[in-house]
């Protein structure tokens, strides 16, 4: 995910076709070698500690990300491997960055709903999720599925390993609640 080298390899070895993959959600630098624009006024860089509402100074930082992350991926990155490749196969051999722009496809390990809004491309796929199979679900216990069955639909409301819910205020929760009750034909269920 990290590495250009399996590009270069693939090149090497006149693969018919082939497809750049992403152990993880999509990488800004593959964004940025497939051609998609990451606006940096509301697109962060991955690794920004922001979510999909910039301040003024986010933006700004967001900004000097994107403009510094390509280059750094060519400097420590694909600059070095490149040359590797180019000892070992000769002087010709293409720059990995430019291998990369003809990527037909882009497999991202990571589920779109899960990620910050931002702009995608046709051929960047998303495939998280895909290993998951039916025969590993379970019926839900009998308490849960009654309370399905009676609404049209269901939201699973949690904090993950982010928050404590357990340590919010009353006020808070009682926002939640006050929201929550607006949809009567939805069942809401709050992990904490």
């Amino acid at each position: 995910m990290y590495e250009f080298c399996p590009i270069g390899m693939q090149f090497q070895g006149n693969a018919k076709t082939w497809v750049w993959v992403n152990s993880g959600a999509l990488w800004d630098y593959v964004a940025y070698f497939m051609g998609l624009p990451l606006p940096p006024s509301y697109a962060a860089p991955q690794m920004a500690d922001t979510g999909d509402s910039l301040t003024f100074v986010q933006r700004l930082k967001s900004i000097i990300g994107h403009t510094l992350t390509p280059l750094f991926v060519y400097k420590f990155t694909a600059g070095p491997q490149t040359e590797i490749f180019r000892k070992h196969f000769g002087s010709n051999f293409p720059h990995l960055t430019e291998i990369a722009k003809d990527a037909p496809l882009v497999f991202v390990n990571s589920n779109e709903l899960y990620d910050l809004p931002r702009p995608t491309l046709h051929k960047i796929v998303n495939i998280g999720g895909l290993g998951m199979k039916q025969a590993s679900a379970k019926p839900l216990p009998k308490e849960y599925s009654e309370l399905i069955e009676k609404v049209e639909s269901v939201v699973v409301f949690s904090f993950g390993s982010v928050a404590n819910a357990t340590l919010m205020p009353m006020e808070w929760k009682q926002a939640f609640m006050g929201a929550f009750s607006k949809f009567p034909n939805t069942q809401f269920f709050l992990l904490q």
